[in-house]
């Protein structure tokens, strides 16, 4: 099976390793075409040898078809959408999803700009950074669960949020998982060709803990991820109770007829 990931995030090589560990234990592991914006402006451009011999931009791959297309997040929830350099190339990319690719999967940012373009549901900032990993339920059955020990746990690092009652009131969109905190997790279309996840279920177990550091040598106010180091403490051992449902989640994803 051949999967197009548009990787966003600024670790290029970490998000890579992050995302080929999603497929884990599978009997055959999909191949991984990794994708850049031709159209944004890299503050660091010393990373553009890497992508170029990497890496494809989606006029290389435009007459191709893919089975999967997985959109990352990124650190921009708080720009508008049409202040984000990219941002119609973006669209470009999830109109042309509708006819060559089987299906799709929208993580954290990327998962916002998903629905916005395909729904019109807009983000909403929060007071406090939703950080950490949380504990989810299921709120109907659903093949993406198969499988599934529930509750179930996944990273989250963002700024935003969705209203739940908006994604509720979205003719053809189906709220699978919900949080009082984190806010809409799970989302789908009704064709289950769509799948949107406002968390990071593809985290290393130091990626937190990672993002927690770099804010607060940034002189950033930032609490410690909730649920995340074992009793409570930076000092101690991360728990990671999110891989295991992390790669039954990809798999039910890229599997599901």
């Amino acid at each position: 099976m051949k999967v197009l990931v548009l990787n966003l995030m600024p670790h290029k090589q970490a998000t890579e390793r992050q995302i080929k560990a999603l497929a884990t234990g599978m009997v055959q592991p999909p191949a991984f075409t990794f994708m850049y914006p031709a159209s944004h402006r890299f503050k660091n451009p010393a990373i553009m040898p890497y992508l170029q011999a990497h890496y494809v931009t989606f006029d290389q791959i435009v007459a191709q078809q893919f089975d999967g297309l997985i959109v990352t997040g990124t650190p921009v929830e708080t720009l508008p959408f049409p202040q984000v350099d990219y941002w119609a190339e973006l669209s470009r990319l999830l109109d042309w999803a509708a006819t060559h690719v089987a299906k799709s999967l929208y993580l954290c940012w990327g998962a916002q700009a998903a629905l916005q373009h395909d729904y019109h549901l807009e983000k909403q900032l929060v007071p406090a950074k939703i950080f950490g990993v949380f504990q989810h339920e299921p709120r109907q059955a659903a093949p993406l669960f198969q499988g599934l020990t529930t509750p179930f746990y996944m990273p989250h690092s963002r700024h935003t949020t969705l209203r739940t009652a908006d994604v509720l009131a979205t003719p053809g969109l189906n709220l699978l998982v919900d949080d009082p905190v984190a806010g809409p997790v799970i989302m789908q279309s009704q064709n289950g060709r769509r799948t949107y996840i406002s968390g990071h279920p593809e985290y290393a177990t130091q990626t937190l803990a990672q993002e927690y550091q770099r804010d607060r040598q940034a002189g950033l106010t930032i609490a410690l991820p909730q649920h995340y180091f074992q009793a409570n403490d930076p000092k101690q051992p991360v728990i990671n109770r999110w891989q295991v449902a992390s790669r039954q989640l990809f798999r039910n994803w890229l599997l599901a007829k």
